[in-house]
């Protein structure tokens, strides 16, 4: 254990929560402009992570490492800070090389592992069970929340072995075979415990009628008329193992240590808490009628087997739109009690009007990608998009659709972020831009904008743009209301659907004729552009990640109490 984990194990004055962000390039500096991805979630995180912070937990967040970060030879290894409070832990498995979201699924056992001793020398060092480390464990996206899915496994095994070992005064230890670790882990205690334990009490008591078995480790507990002792016969007969079942069962519900039964102890074991952002048979939906070759890549299949797993062994989901905790219900089965609504929030020092001196290394910055001089910026009107460079974003659309806006409107731009510039979509963007002459000196692909000025450049622009085909909620619109900025949004993104119907300019995902007639209304109409960009501004001023957070651990502690 490194010093900086030492020192954090033991500032234990603070409660401890764990977020899990598991792809992409999540770190302290997240790569803006289009890492592989890498985009809104990342935000979300960080600003989850900083706003809890804020409100007194000591945050770590894991995050996949053991390969370079983004464009550097640096490896993701060891501990990072984000605040005084907030640390990323980079966690090693699935080898030393990048891996796209559909293919992370070949990394997740030996991230478990390693996280899982991870956490078990912090406890160690803290004097806790591992499982009381941590106040709660909040994963997000469906990789995430199968490691913490897994770790609650773990912990449970753990405890199930405890448990046994002190229940009844200990008749039942001296039958526990006294594995560690993952041996320990591979007997799957706690997901077999009614077979386990019937086993385990015909082993103890192999002379027992049922009554007299039960009486030894229930003591007065009144024992149900249909108990019974196992059969005779080999351990691995179906009548045997049926026998078992029903034994433990019984015991699983009675026994009791220290006022509290197994299940009893297992329910308080599960702190994790799911944040999908999306769920995959949404987008599945959203692909029914692509090409073969282009849904084949995302493994919707694969996906949707986890994300059906993890609704059945997760108690408490957080949902970022009403799309999501309508799938997590309707399709997934889960309790809508079970579901806290939290969208992301904005950050406000960020994302917000600003005025000349503010934009003004902006300007310089578009200047400079574009040969346009600042004045002739200024006097004209900025179309602007950004992203991860992903198909699903569309920004080809967007190239077409501002190609029959620019033929009908002069001194108008359009600069869309988004790289690395080596990629096969920013080659195939590039392409298609020369190959509509009228975009030249018109349209410009940023590739991957500089940290310092990602924000102002919101501020310059007279209108965001977003086609997106494949969004959990949609966090550059959200951050473009906030900067006072009117949209145009594709009708799959939540944000503009669902909160800003009426203040955005929404149009059907594919439709270019839509997108361009969008784009001209609200560029040739200045006084309705101004008024729905200050609605979205009211929008997103509601927004604000401490009081939400805040909320959350509310209604965590309200479940979890």
């Amino acid at each position: 254990m490194t010093t900086m984990q030492r020192e954090s194990a033991q500032a234990n004055s603070r409660p401890r929560i764990a977020i899990v962000t598991n792809h992409g390039y999540g770190g302290v500096d997240i790569p803006v402009g289009g890492a592989p991805d890498t985009g809104g979630q990342n935000f979300y995180v960080n600003s989850l992570a900083r706003s809890l912070g804020d409100l007194g937990m000591e945050v770590t967040i894991f995050a996949r490492g053991g390969f370079p970060f983004f464009k550097s030879k640096r490896v993701r290894e060891g501990t990072e800070q984000l605040t005084d409070h907030v640390r990323y832990v980079y966690v090693r498995g699935g080898g030393n090389e990048f891996l796209r979201k559909e293919d992370i699924a070949i990394a997740l056992d030996e991230e478990v592992k390693w996280l899982s001793r991870f956490i078990c020398d912090e406890a160690r060092e803290a004097r806790v069970d591992p499982w009381a480390y941590f106040e709660c464990i909040n994963t997000h996206y469906w990789d995430a929340a199968v490691m913490g899915c897994k770790l609650v496994e773990r912990w449970r095994d753990q405890a199930a072995y405890e448990f046994l070992g002190k229940t009844a005064d200990g008749l039942l230890k001296p039958f526990l075979t006294p594995f560690e670790g993952d041996e320990r882990h591979r007997q799957s205690l706690s997901r077999e415990i009614e077979i386990f334990l019937g086993r385990l009490a015909s082993q103890a008591f192999p002379e027992d009628t049922a009554e007299t078995m039960f009486t030894r480790l229930l003591g007065n507990t009144p024992i149900p008329e249909d108990a019974a002792a196992p059969s005779p016969g080999t351990a691995q007969s179906y009548r045997a193992i049926e026998h078992f079942c029903a034994t433990g069962k019984i015991l699983a519900d009675n026994l009791v240590v220290n006022g509290k039964t197994l299940r009893d102890i297992f329910k308080e074991i599960d702190t994790h808490v799911w944040t999908p952002h999306s769920i995959g048979i949404i987008k599945e939906r959203n692909f029914w009628d692509k090409r073969e070759e282009t849904v084949r890549k995302l493994k919707f299949t694969e996906r949707n087997a986890h994300e059906e797993s993890v609704c059945r062994h997760t108690q408490l989901f957080c949902s970022t739109s009403s799309e999501i905790w309508r799938a997590l219900v309707s399709y997934h089965g889960v309790d809508p009690g079970a579901v806290f609504d939290f969208p992301p929030c904005i950050d406000h020092e960020a994302f917000r009007p600003r005025d000349d001196r503010e934009t003004a290394d902006a300007y310089t910055y578009l200047s400079d990608q574009s040969g346009i001089s600042i004045d002739d910026l200024k006097s004209g009107l900025i179309v602007f998009e950004t992203s991860r460079m992903d198909r699903t974003k569309r920004k080809d659309l967007l190239l077409d659709a501002f190609a029959l806006v620019a033929e009908k409107l002069d001194n108008v731009y359009l600069f869309i972020g988004g790289g690395p510039a080596d990629s096969e979509t920013f080659v195939q963007l590039a392409d298609r831009k020369k190959s509509l002459p009228v975009l030249e000196g018109r349209a410009f692909l940023l590739g991957f904008i500089p940290e310092e000025v990602l924000a102002p450049l919101f501020s310059t622009a007279d209108l965001f743009v977003s086609a997106s085909e494949m969004e959990g909620f949609g966090m550059s619109v959200s951050q473009a209301a906030a900067a006072q900025v009117a949209v145009v949004s594709s009708d799959l993104i939540p944000f503009a659907t669902q909160y800003a119907r009426d203040a955005a300019l929404v149009v059907e995902a594919g439709d270019v004729d839509g997108f361009a007639q969008a784009m001209e209304r609200l560029l040739t109409d200045d006084t309705e552009r101004k008024r729905r960009a200050k609605l979205l501004k009211e929008i997103a001023d509601k927004m604000d990640w401490k009081v939400t957070a805040s909320d959350f651990l509310k209604w965590f502690r309200s479940h979890c109490s």
